[in-house]
């Protein structure tokens, strides 16, 4: 993998951005790796707040779990993690590693909140908004592949 910074995240952006799903991993109470599939929160056609991410950092990811998931075990043990989102229509592929913490503003939490969640938490309690910051990227998008630390 070619060391390379870019400091255009539009295209990486485009990857997240279509990506129908996000592989979370964070580290399990052994040190190994955890992942499971997500909504991608940053696809537009499965969450329309995109208001939320106004005042964020450029990658800046928000994920949605139950407040008594193992996920969140894991979080509160080590908040190291990454973000892997793949296009299958243009094999872009984009990993991001960083950090996810809980979001604790309620209002940020209200403006991420959508009806149709109501099936995945029975009580709006359990709904625990996450944000993840990366802290370095590696990408394959069009042909050209990058390392970076953001």
């Amino acid at each position: 993998m070619s060391e390379k910074s870019s400091g255009d995240h539009a295209r990486y952006l485009e990857v997240i951005e279509s990506a129908p799903f996000v592989d979370f991993s964070t580290i399990d109470k052994d040190g190994f790796p955890s992942t499971r599939l997500m909504m991608n929160l940053r696809n537009e056609g499965q969450f329309p707040a995109r208001g939320l991410y106004k005042d964020e950092k450029p990658l800046t990811v928000f994920l949605t779990t139950h407040r008594a998931s193992e996920k969140m075990n894991e979080i509160r043990r080590d908040p190291k993690s990454s973000l892997y989102f793949f296009n299958p229509t243009t094999f872009g592929a984009v990993l991001l590693i960083g950090e996810v913490t809980v979001v604790t503003d309620e209002a940020l939490r209200k403006e991420a909140w959508q009806k149709d969640w109501e099936t995945h938490y029975s009580d709006p309690k359990d709904y625990v908004l996450l944000r993840f910051v990366p802290i370095k990227l590696k990408a394959s998008v069009g042909g050209a592949t990058v390392a970076e630390n953001l």
